[in-house]
């Protein structure tokens, strides 16, 4: 709800060749600005900039527009957040429609602001550090022995944390950073005996970790030889010491390199995904800079969907051991469910991409990732190149990649995997590779395999991960239908299925006391969550405290998302009152909307809380 007079005055004050220019390499070219587009690959410029237009075009893909549609298109967001960046940044003062949410966003805009400058000063310092302290010779030497150039070092910002125990937090204290907010992004932790605090990084080669708007979030410490004027230490230190997750980092959703890669990423539609922090400086170094790694964690929806923003193709640029292959697994179905086109590359056994791009070169690396196979043919032939050599192996191996091959929609597509199943494993009867797939499945019955909507009818959990949770809870420990908040559940669960499994379990914990499983399942045999349902029955997973703990934090939980989810569709119904004229109504609606909202906002500082 931005005005066009506030339209017009952000795009006065934020000329369109400077903005572009921050992306863009632009030359003069007649009243215009030209350089290579960032939406797509190519060698000669065909994207122009019209300052006095305020106007963008690319005469190659055709994309066009202003300064608004460049930022959402090459930052992934939406307006509002476009508008409100370039308003903060240009001076522009947006209307506030909404008081209360507006000052928790300037709150949490300021507690953002403070936390960031903590981070941007202390890797000052770590850099610093790195040409200024005796021992960050043993730092530099880390990367330049990796091959990594002093260019690209500054580049990615790494430093050296001393091994002091508070250098760090003294060097906080004197730039007048409070401890609480040092240890509050994790910089530092309190001492266990007496007062202050120890630096968390110590006698490490730091990695500075930004967000995809480029602010410093988190660190990455590698452990360095030790120094000669070092203590002896008792154990050798872990590899790798990363921030701990902290209002600013949440290392599920963080891609490390993303904001440095951004621009080629989504002008090459394509992002490269490897494991650690050398080899993503190294691919960078050495020209693949649409290279990201996650932080030491498994690849996640939360990274999936960050890609989409940017590319609609992903290649798995693992190291080529046992972990590589299983995070490869792994991966397999968040990059389906996402809807991304994925590819690995197949390393040499104990390589990385790191030590690959030193003995063959970055032409053997791209030749590699160009040809690279979808990651159904690469599942299949880790499958077929892993399997014992006997006949019940192979038979077993075929029949788990009948999920694999039934999430595959097209025919053709799905019948080109068959055939490669049926070649890697040596056999020639292809009907029988089909009846392994479906006995992979748990279909004994003699037709193709099935499209994956129909498989993932099975499998697929009810509505959402939380929802199902709470009731998982209550299935593991039924006597906790009385715990409080539960007598809600039957308003805040939006699928019906998932309501009538909860009404029959309350009903019969009421009735007898205990779940009786055969009569549960018989009373919800058409239910459509049934198999849901089967596979829950079949594990406990959560003892008494943990299921009270689940459903202290996930009621309230649900209810806040429920109610955030109805606020907007509430708005709607309002403006659409006042379109008609229906004032009473509107106003109805309003209260409605107030009493919500207040609602939503108790059931978040609660949280807190806790």
């Amino acid at each position: 709800m931005i005005s066009e007079d506030k339209i017009a005055e952000i795009r006065e004050r934020a000329p369109i060749a400077d903005v572009i220019g921050n992306y863009v390499a632009l030359k003069k070219s007649g009243n215009s600005l030209k350089g290579l587009c960032p939406f797509h690959n190519e060698k000669t410029p065909s994207f122009y900039v019209h300052p006095n237009r305020g106007f963008y075009h690319c005469f190659g893909c055709k994309a066009s527009g202003d300064i608004f549609s460049f930022l959402m298109h090459v930052e992934g967001k939406t307006f509002p957040e476009v508008a409100r960046d370039l308003a903060e940044q240009t001076g522009v003062q947006l209307p506030v429609y909404d008081p209360q949410r507006e000052a928790e966003f300037q709150r949490n805009k300021k507690q953002t602001e403070r936390f960031s400058s903590v981070m941007e000063k202390a890797t000052e310092y770590y850099s610093a550090q790195l040409h200024e302290h005796p021992d960050g010779g043993i730092a530099r030497a880390e990367y330049a022995d990796r091959g990594i150039s002093e260019e690209w070092a500054r580049k990615f910002r790494l430093g050296y944390a001393p091994h002091g125990w508070d250098s760090l937090a003294r060097f906080l204290e004197r730039a007048g950073v409070s401890p609480s907010d040092a240890e509050a992004v994790g910089l530092i932790a309190p001492r266990r005996s007496g007062r202050g605090h120890y630096d968390r990084f110590r006698h490490r080669l730091m990695f500075p970790v930004t967000d995809v708007h480029g602010r410093v979030v988190a660190f990455s410490g590698r452990a360095l030889e030790p120094a000669p004027s070092m203590e002896e230490q008792k154990e050798p230190p872990a590899k790798y010491l990363n921030s701990p997750e902290n209002p600013l980092y949440h290392k599920g959703e963080i891609l490390y390199g993303l904001h440095e890669g951004r621009v080629e990423i989504r002008r090459e539609d394509h992002a490269v995904l490897c494991e650690g922090n050398f080899d993503l400086v190294a691919l960078h170094q050495a020209g693949f800079e649409n290279a990201l790694a996650p932080m030491g964690t498994a690849f996640t929806e939360a990274h999936a969907k960050l890609i989409k923003r940017f590319a609609q193709k992903v290649t798995f640029l693992f190291d080529g051991d046992m972990a590589g292959r299983k995070a490869v697994r792994e991966a397999y179905a968040v990059v389906t469910k996402a809807g991304l086109s994925a590819h690995v590359v197949n390393l040499p056994q104990g390589a990385d991409p790191d030590s690959f791009l030193r003995a063959e070169g970055a032409q053997s690396l791209r030749t590699r990732i160009v040809s690279a196979p979808t990651i159904i043919e690469h599942l299949i032939d880790d499958a077929a190149g892993n399997v014992e050599p006997n006949p019940r192996a192979k038979a077993d191996a075929i029949a788990k990649l009948g999920p694999i091959l039934a999430e595959v929609e097209s025919p053709i597509e799905r019948g080109l995997y068959v055939e490669r199943v049926a070649r890697k494993f040596g056999v020639a009867d292809l009907s029988l590779v089909k009846r392994e797939l479906r006995r992979g499945l748990g279909r004994g019955k003699e037709r193709a395999p099935v499209r994956r909507d129909a498989v993932r009818q099975d499998i697929a959990p009810p509505v959402s991960e939380l929802q199902s949770k709470l009731i998982s809870v209550l299935i593991d420990q039924p006597t906790l239908v009385d715990h409080q908040g539960v007598h809600k559940l039957p308003q805040l669960l939006t699928n019906p299925d998932l309501r009538a499994i909860f009404d029959v379990i309350l009903r019969m914990v009421d009735r007898q006391g205990v779940l009786d499983v055969a009569a549960l399942l018989d009373e919800v045999n058409d239910n459509r969550l049934r198999p849901w349902l089967e596979a829950k029955l079949a594990v406990q997973q959560h003892s008494l405290e943990e299921a009270r703990q689940i459903l202290d934090d996930g009621l309230p939980l649900l209810e806040r998302k429920n109610i955030e989810q109805e606020l907007p569709r509430l708005q709607q119904r309002i403006v659409e009152a006042r379109r008609v004229g229906d004032d009473a109504l509107a106003a109805g609606l309003t209260r409605e909307f107030v009493e919500l909202t207040r609602s939503a906002h108790k059931l978040k500082a609660n949280a807190k809380q806790r």
